[in-house]
């Protein structure tokens, strides 16, 4: 063989797996899509005070797992000490002022019913006179002082009547300063259990930077609580998701663990990418300038849960996701193939 023909076999060979590469990579990409960007995620709650005041003890240290309900650390509470006694303070003078008004309500009643009972007797007097003066025997001055005397006490009637409403008015504020003195004391109360602040939920506590001492601000973030409840995400391209759908099968291998295949499924897709977000600012939109002739592909996230149980991995660990979106058995055969090689590979790199 001439070295002619030989170059020429081997342009030939390397043609054919060009070939067989591409045509390969085009089903692959298309009926059993693999991407190595996916990761493991959890919830992270930061873990901020309600209340403000300096750190007088922290229960806890990093990376310590904690259940629901445990305490993590502890504000100085003397100042919300004080703050709930003087609200119970001022509860006691809302009460001895609502009492008060209603000694002031009672007694105005009651001179109220004095009022109108002297003026019936006078104004009876009044009427008693009128007809003896008709009849010739009282006089018209004794009559008048009669009637005067009813007039005067039926003016002192309206007047123990406006006195009447105004000592109520003082009860119905007396009523609303004493429910606003509760509502201070259950306030104070409040704020004062607030100063031992508890993990919401059961997980482990990550990136801990406080110490006894420091000042924390109400709603700023102390520590960050890691929680148990995990699930893995993984970026594909658009194309590769054409036949994907909830529920598709899913092998997962993670760096951490090399050699082991987990499985799962496909729990939802993502319905959009920032980049498609569009804010309504006024502004008009601004499109893409590119020469480039090929761009870049947009990549979807999916959300992917676990039918294995999940091992002890850190948030954020890194994985291979290899999807099963169809059932034909030379897909299927080539997907199991690439995730084995990936599995393996995973020990060197």
């Amino acid at each position: 063989m001439t070295p002619e023909q030989s170059f020429s076999r081997w342009v030939q060979v390397a043609l054919g797996i060009f070939i067989l590469s591409f045509g390969y990579f085009v089903l692959a990409d298309n009926y059993a899509p693999m991407t190595p960007q996916a990761q493991v995620q959890r919830y992270v709650v930061p873990v901020a005070p309600r209340v403000a005041g300096q750190v007088s003890r922290v229960w806890v240290e990093s990376n310590q797992p904690v259940a629901a309900g445990d305490p993590l650390f502890e504000l100085d509470d003397s100042d919300y000490r004080l703050a709930l006694e003087r609200a119970e303070l001022d509860l006691g003078l809302a009460e001895t002022e609502l009492e008060r008004q209603g000694a002031a309500v009672r007694a105005a009643e009651s001179q109220l019913e004095q009022q109108r009972l002297q003026a019936q007797e006078l104004e009876r007097e009044a009427r008693r006179l009128g007809r003896l003066q008709r009849g010739g025997h009282m006089s018209v001055q004794q009559l008048e002082q009669a009637q005067n005397l009813a007039a005067q006490a039926h003016s002192g009637l309206l007047s123990a009547e406006a006195r009447l409403q105004e000592v109520r008015q003082g009860g119905r504020a007396a009523e609303v300063g004493l429910r606003q003195a509760e509502n201070a004391r259950v306030q104070a109360r409040l704020a004062l259990s607030r100063t031992r602040v508890r993990a919401e939920v059961a997980g482990r506590i990550g990136n801990l930077q406080l110490k006894e001492g420091n000042y924390a601000q109400a709603g700023a973030p102390l520590l960050a609580l890691v929680s148990e409840q995990a699930w893995v995400t993984a970026d594909l391209r658009e194309k590769s998701l054409r036949h994907v759908a909830a529920g598709t099968a899913v092998g997962i291998v993670f760096d951490a663990l090399p050699g082991e295949v987990f499985r799962g499924h496909v729990e939802s897709i993502d319905s959009g990418v920032r980049e498609g977000q569009q804010a309504a600012d006024g502004q008009l939109a601004q499109p893409v300038n590119s020469d480039r002739w090929v761009r870049d592909a947009q990549r979807l996230r999916i959300q992917i849960g676990l039918d294995d149980p999940l091992p002890a991995l850190a948030t954020g660990a890194k994985a291979t996701v290899q999807l099963f979106p169809t059932e034909n058995w030379l897909f299927r055969t080539m997907a199991r193939l690439q995730l084995w090689l990936v599995s393996q590979l995973r020990y060197l790199y």
